[in-house]
Parts: structure tokens; C-alpha cells; sequence
């Protein structure tokens, strides 16, 4: 049994989504169906659905660079460090 499933959109996006569905060759319905195929079978979006980067605010050097003050040492010998890890690295 299937079950109808609506949503709304403007128009332009409406005649772009069609127009590409038809150049790949699947209906607009196929496509939203694949979509929520693509969702249950990544338990979420499957795409990244992140910000832009021209849209992520600038952070100042400080809170960038400052965020693990405290945290870590850094040695005065860079290569002090690696004589730990010697054995490993054979």
C-alpha cells in the first residue's frame, strides 16, 4: 500500500526540480522517493547538509587558536618527544 505524501515549493524550484529529474531520467516522484529511501538507509540526510563556508561567521585568532589553551606543552626539542615512540617507528 502507498500512501501520498505533499509538500510545497515555489514555483521555480518546482520547474528546476523537474527539469534535471527529466534530463537524469526519473519522474520528480521516483526522486522523492529515492530521497527518502536515502534518508531511512543513512538514519538521516544523505548529503551534507552543512553551512557554507562564505556563511560560518569569523572567529578571531584568539578563540581559534586559544580554544585548547592549557591542554597540551610544547617541548623547547621538537625531536625529545619522538624518542618515545622510537620503537614504533621502525
Amino acid at each position: 500500500m502507498s500512501v501520498q505524501v505533499s509538500t510545497r515549493i515555489d514555483e521555480a524550484t518546482k520547474q528546476q526540480f523537474d527539469k534535471i529529474c527529466d534530463i537524469i531520467g526519473i519522474s520528480p516522484s521516483n526522486a522523492l522517493s529515492m530521497f527518502i529511501r536515502g534518508v531511512i538507509n543513512n538514519n538521516g540526510i544523505p548529503f551534507n547538509a552543512a553551512v557554507p563556508p562564505e556563511k560560518i561567521p569569523k572567529m578571531s585568532r584568539e578563540s581559534v587558536f586559544g580554544c585548547m589553551r592549557g591542554q597540551f606543552s610544547m617541548t623547547d626539542d621538537f625531536d625529545a618527544p619522538l624518542e618515545d615512540f622510537k620503537e614504533y617507528m621502525q
